[in-house]
């Protein structure tokens, strides 16, 4: 016979929550990851501010969930919309850092007779910052574009100065495999996209970008941050245009930014359908 006491009952427990707790998967490293966002809640409540003079949460249409965010754009006027998600060691988290790089998904549209700016180069849809956490101030930029003149998907480099000027466009990290991908107008585009900080002084940075689930860029030399030790730090929904041609809506949902891929050990995903909300 077995004499069970408080003590023997005591350490058992303790055991199965230590046995629990090493099953568990482990913590983000950096402060605020993974974060997602479907706008579920009807509003802009999972990001940290920014402009939306024209961006709104809408429920006529969705990838996930019923509602998704879109920027209506109007002949005549120029647009700055954006909402910002700051994360890691961003100096208004103080957190970790993400120093193995950051993944981005999520779905993109411009509805069917969207016009882009005449004479624009790109045409905004997403940014990642890398930030000084010092002073707050932008070093770095990558950022997922549309190159207006023929609809294909670009994504960008910049580089700004200690005192908050623009620097240069550095080398582009854009697409390089197979027939470029292009908006398919009408129809909801998932965009996908990792990036690596390099080691300061070396070209060792990566990116890699996909469209409905096909890579279309992959580049593993890139100096992504040349004598500041910075990192990912920022996520920027944006609709900057500064012409005032472009008209049409354009539409974001389903955004997932974390440190491991979201689709690792999956079937790779059919393009996002449209689920409409009469």
């Amino acid at each position: 016979m077995v004499r069970i006491t408080k003590t023997s009952s005591l350490a058992a427990a303790l055991c199965l929550i230590g046995a629990s707790l090493t099953t568990q998967p482990a913590l983000s490293a950096a402060a605020r990851l993974p974060f997602t966002s479907s706008f579920e809640a009807g509003t802009f409540g999972e990001w940290n501010g920014g402009l939306d003079s024209s961006m709104t949460v809408t429920s006529s249409m969705a990838t996930d969930g019923r509602y998704s965010t879109q920027s209506v754009m109007t002949a005549g006027r120029s647009t700055d919309n954006y909402k910002e998600y700051v994360f890691g060691d961003n100096r208004r988290v103080g957190g970790e850092v993400a120093d193995d790089g950051v993944w981005l998904t999520f779905d993109s549209r411009f509805d069917t007779g969207f016009h882009f700016a005449d004479g624009a180069g790109v045409h905004k849809i997403a940014i990642i910052n890398l930030e000084d956490v010092n002073d707050g101030r932008r070093r770095y930029q990558i950022i997922i574009n549309v190159i207006p003149r023929n609809g294909e998907y670009f994504v960008d480099h910049l580089k700004w100065n200690a005192d908050g000027s623009f620097g240069r466009t550095m080398p582009n990290v854009s697409q390089n495999i197979g027939t470029p991908a292009t908006v398919r107008f009408g129809q909801w585009d998932k965009l996908k996209l990792y990036i690596k900080q390099n080691t300061l002084g070396q070209a060792n940075g990566v990116v890699r970008f996909w469209v409905n689930g096909v890579l279309k860029g992959e580049h593993t030399d890139v100096q992504l941050r040349e004598n500041v030790n910075v990192f990912p730090n920022k996520l920027i929904m944006s609709n900057y245009v500064t012409e005032t041609t472009a008209y049409g809506t354009q539409r974001w949902d389903n955004w997932r930014l974390s440190e491991t891929d979201p689709d690792a050990n999956a079937v790779r995903p059919n393009p996002p359908v449209l689920n409409s909300v009469q």
